[in-house]
């Protein structure tokens, strides 16, 4: 009986202590929205052909780190990314969020699938992706942006 007990705390313990961790660290909704709105600017800067917005959803020293690629960080390397990915045909890219994690009002890890669309609004890639995100003076700006293709 004293076994099974242990067993049953051994699996009960970890989970309460993770609710509780999950229910202090609730992302706001104002907050879920003005993430929302940033990641909406991403596609548009694509939509407009205009890297400025593409670069002011990133944090200063933000870091696009994708699968095959070193780290692409900073304003130039981002810069890099844009050009290249607009070449390739990107005009607009639709995030889904699935998930939040870590949030302490400065971070948040954000969780979630993504659609790509080329000039005539048709997929051209999906996958998958986690971005850190970090509360700047003007908004949540990606400070650390990974994904990859499915």
């Amino acid at each position: 009986m004293k076994r099974q007990i242990k067993r049953i705390l051994l699996w009960v313990a970890p989970a309460m202590a993770f609710h509780s961790l999950e229910a202090q660290s609730k992302l706001p909704e104002a907050d879920v929205q003005a993430i929302t709105q940033t990641n909406k600017h991403y596609g548009e800067a694509f939509i407009r052909n205009d890297s400025s917005i593409f670069l002011d959803c990133y944090a200063p020293d933000g870091c696009i780190l994708m699968q095959g690629a070193p780290a692409l960080c900073g304003q130039k390397e981002l810069l890099l990314f844009y050009r290249g990915a607009y070449r390739t045909g990107m005009r607009n890219v639709v995030f889904t969020t699935a998930n939040w994690y870590g949030y302490d009002g400065q971070y948040v890890t954000e969780q979630g699938t993504y659609q790509q669309f080329d000039a005539g609004n048709n997929p051209i890639g999906t996958g998958k992706y986690l971005v850190i995100w970090q509360k700047l003076a003007r908004g949540w700006r990606m400070l650390r942006d990974m994904f990859n293709m499915d």
